[in-house]
């Protein structure tokens, strides 16, 4: 199996509506990319997005949890047609790479990477 094979890319379209859904699907990606030692990819889509705004409730927690995610090697991105649809702006949230989500996953795809949902 080469290293594509075992790489995962992990797509969070749970926003607002269930952060602690959201709040379980970050602990879960940095927990495979400790325990794994593969590449981890997450992928904030659609309404994911939201959990990146740095004006909410769980704002904090969100921004330890995400620094945690890049601290272990997690890349961080989050869909640009998304942030568009939701007008939201880069100056509105957590860092993060832009990227188009669908272009994102259909190359990981391609790649042999699993993908994971939520």
């Amino acid at each position: 199996m080469d290293a594509g094979e075992q790489s995962t890319l992990v797509v969070l379209t749970t926003g607002k509506e269930a952060f602690v859904r959201a709040n379980a699907v970050l602990q879960m990606t940095l927990m495979v990319r400790k325990t794994a030692q593969i590449p981890v990819e997450l992928l904030l889509l659609g309404p994911g997005v939201e959990i990146l705004r740095s004006n909410q409730k769980n704002s904090p927690q969100f921004d330890q949890q995400l620094t945690a995610l890049r601290e272990a090697g997690v890349r961080v991105t989050v869909c640009e047609v998304s942030l568009g649809s939701l007008g939201l702006t880069a100056d509105q949230m957590f860092e993060a790479e832009t990227v188009k989500g669908g272009v994102e996953v259909g190359a990981r795809l391609a790649a042999g990477w699993h993908v994971l949902t939520f």
